[in-house]
């Protein structure tokens, strides 16, 4: 995945989201802000699995996971936050983007950023400054990080994880995904081409995923361009976004859950920046895999089968 790059057009236009210039002065803004806020207590396992999503007391088709997504603009001096946001919200899993991490110090970034009993995956962006995407997640599931590496990928950074939990019938793919600002047509029309892609991939072998991030598509605007072509592969993939309040500090849903085949509630789009500084809004939600049983269709079957009469 290393040959991941996100090169910036100089033709812009269109539906295009934040700008990712001024990082470091925003860096050094976080910093200072974050220098001045003591931390706060971390919750016990206990707590934690006081507070689950899935207790002894939910039936298994009622058994959701709670989770989380943000555009973080870097983890690298915000990682004691972030662990902070998670155990606070008694999140099963949270979806980064842009976390700026580098090869060498990523797997360190994120230990410090996920709290006890979570794992994560991550890719980084190759070659340049900025971008990246990582998943970290509870031991209440089972993760694998899926790789794609005959898929050519250009537009976009992206991770997939295949989470498994005890109470699922089968699992669910959770795609991390930071398309950057800063396209013009022909770019989003090969970023489109490619999102298929990856599309088209996972479903060879999965029937239930989620498709979260910082896509950077002003979705919300009546007068739009490239976004009737987004909603178009949306239509013909059957799949549904479910953000429809801003998540960026100007006003536009630049952070998007897309999903196939998945049960979504409780969404809310809350500003964390007293917790983690950022110009995004966090995107919470609750989250299962929809019954692939049909069993009303299994019963109706079964009452049309005909009647054998043994012979003795």
């Amino acid at each position: 995945m290393d040959r991941i790059q996100c090169h910036q057009s100089e033709q812009t236009g269109g539906d295009q989201g934040d700008d990712e210039r001024g990082d470091e002065d925003e860096e050094r803004d976080q910093e200072e802000e974050e220098s001045k806020q003591p931390g706060r207590k971390r919750k016990t396992k206990r707590q934690r699995d006081k507070d689950s999503q899935c207790s002894n007391e939910q039936t298994v088709d009622q058994c959701e996971i709670r989770l989380g997504l943000l555009n973080t603009r870097s983890m690298t001096k915000k990682a004691p936050r972030i662990s902070e946001l998670i155990t606070q919200n008694n999140l099963d899993v949270f979806l980064a983007t842009e976390t700026w991490l580098k090869h060498a110090t990523a797997d360190g970034v994120l230990s410090k950023a996920s709290p006890q009993r979570f794992s994560f995956h991550s890719q980084v962006r190759a070659g340049t400054r900025g971008g990246g995407v990582s998943n970290q997640f509870s031991d209440v599931m089972r993760g694998k990080q899926i790789q794609f590496d005959s898929l050519i990928i250009t537009t976009f950074e992206f991770v997939v994880t295949d989470l498994q939990h005890d109470d699922w019938n089968q699992p669910v793919v959770i795609i991390n995904l930071y398309h950057p600002p800063g396209y013009n047509q022909q770019r989003f029309r090969t970023f489109l081409n490619e999102f298929q892609s990856l599309l088209d991939e996972v479903r060879k072998n999965y029937s239930s995923f989620i498709v979260a991030g910082d896509f950077n598509i002003h979705v919300n605007k009546d007068k739009r361009s490239y976004t009737d072509e987004f909603d178009s592969l949306l239509l013909v993939n059957d799949l549904t976004q479910h953000v429809k309040e801003p998540t960026h500090k100007a006003g536009n849903t630049l952070d998007l859950v897309i999903t196939s085949n998945v049960e979504v509630s409780g969404l809310v789009v809350q500003d964390e920046k007293k917790v983690v500084k950022s110009d995004h809004y966090t995107v919470y939600f609750n989250a299962k895999p929809k019954d692939t049983t049909d069993k009303t269709e299994e019963n109706k079957n079964e009452e049309q089968k005909p009647f054998r009469q043994t012979e003795e």
